[in-house]
């Protein structure tokens, strides 16, 4: 058989092998990142069906339990959903026993659920409404199913049948045509070498070839005929490089409590807020958060130019920012005239949208507490960790940047910093953190 030919169909199953291997894990990491954004959109509904909850009695209520019932149903992928107060357990459940709670974690006052970490994602996020900031909401969500992986590799095997039948055809054609092409050589040479014989004057006999019409003929054999073929040889294989990006920096605490007066509680009187000095620990705590559950997180930092905290802008400007954003303990004072709001999974762009919105109600409120008809001084800058591994260092510099060039822009009065994770992995690297 043809040596090219048998090169060309090593390649081309290798090629297939590597094509089919790829449609799979492609159909079920795509399928996969869409279960993800599928839930984190149904859990988002679900917060919101909760927003009315503003107390762990308020959970009671016959409606309000019906709605997220219904909801429960109308999500296939929806498995599991637990409201718990911290520090108190679950006060709400559906279903009130699973399959994802083992024996001994069904009767604990937090549970902790079991599920494969490759097919299922795991919310949580406290209730919007909620002044306390104890309530708090976990859903456990199914990104892949069965039948989705069953038709991967169904649709897999399929194709490699099928390449299997056509090469077993292709060899077999190929092996016919070597055959066939081998006695028409033979054939041919037989007679070349009896008309040359012939021609010079010897017997039909005579021009038998030693080798070729006698087996038992001494005087030659098929190796002085046909070139040996080349000795077989095994491909090198080639070294896998596995690269290991590890980023890993230090957290510096930045005490700034914004006024005189020491953190007493966890709201400043001034505004209503929490103080600055509680910012730094709150923000890495959410950014860690959020890390483990593979969510986004923003900050938006706000700065009215020209305010003092006891201007009455000031306690106006701070209950705005509490009524608008909704959680209070997420809000922080910073310096004299602004504010620090952390977003929890919330992205740039929402984030973007909900600083527009702000700043157009803000600018209907104030009219009362200002004489000039020009535009609010106020400027914002805005900051996320887009998949990244950041401190709260980090994303506040970010987010002041974002504040400095709104402000020295002059007609943009909000400015997003948006990072890229690829160009931070790379800074990280040049600084030796990787």
């Amino acid at each position: 058989m043809n040596r090219g030919f048998l090169t060309a169909l090593a390649a081309t199953s290798i090629a297939v092998a590597l094509l089919v291997a790829a449609s799979v894990a492609y159909r079920v990491f795509d399928a996969d990142a869409a279960g993800r954004r599928v839930a984190k959109a149904d859990f988002e509904t679900l917060r919101y069906s909760l927003s009315r909850a503003r107390t762990a009695s308020d959970l009671g209520d016959a409606a309000l339990r019906g709605r997220l019932m219904a909801q429960y149903r109308a999500s296939p992928n929806l498995l599991l959903v637990a409201v718990y107060e911290r520090g108190a357990g679950v006060r709400w459940r559906i279903p009130a026993y699973s399959p994802y709670l083992p024996a001994a974690e069904n009767v604990r006052p937090s549970p902790q659920p079991s599920y494969p970490p490759r097919s299922a994602i795991l919310l949580s996020a406290p209730l919007p409404s909620d002044p306390t900031g104890l309530l708090a909401v976990d859903a456990l969500y199914r990104t892949v199913d069965q039948r989705t992986v069953f038709l991967a590799f169904r649709d897999a095997l399929l194709a490699i049948a099928v390449y299997l039948a056509l090469a077993a055809l292709a060899i077999a054609i190929a092996a016919a045509v070597a055959a066939a092409r081998g006695h028409e050589d033979g054939d041919l040479d037989e007679a070349l070498a009896r008309r040359l014989a012939m021609a010079s004057g010897g017997t039909e006999d005579e021009a038998r070839v030693p080798g070729l019409d006698d087996p038992d003929a001494e005087s030659g054999s098929a190796s002085e005929f046909y070139a040996q073929p080349e000795e077989e040889f095994s491909i090198p294989e080639i070294a896998e490089t596995e690269t290991r990006a590890t980023a890993g920096g230090g957290v510096t605490q930045r005490g700034d409590d914004g006024g005189s007066s020491a953190p007493s509680g966890l709201f400043s009187p001034a505004s209503g807020l929490g103080w600055a000095s509680y910012l730094t620990s709150r923000l890495d705590a959410e950014l860690e958060r959020s890390a483990s559950f593979e969510q986004d997180l923003s900050l938006l930092v706000l700065h009215y130019d020209g305010m003092t905290k006891s201007s009455e802008a000031y306690a106006a400007l701070a209950h705005a920012v509490g009524e608008f954003f909704s959680f209070r303990d997420l809000a922080f004072e910073q310096g004299e005239d602004g504010f620090a709001i952390i977003l929890p999974n919330i992205d740039a762009e929402h984030a973007l949208r909900m600083s527009e919105e702000f700043i157009k109600k803000l600018g209907q409120q104030m009219k009362e507490h200002r004489d000039q008809p020009e535009p609010l001084p106020v400027f914002m800058g805005l900051s996320s960790r887009t998949g990244r591994l950041v401190d709260s260092e980090r994303i506040m510099q970010e987010a002041t940047a974002a504040l400095q060039k709104a402000r020295s822009e002059g007609d943009s009065r909000i400015v997003a910093f948006r990072p890229d994770p690829d160009k931070y992995r790379l800074y990280l690297a040049s600084k030796g953190c990787a």
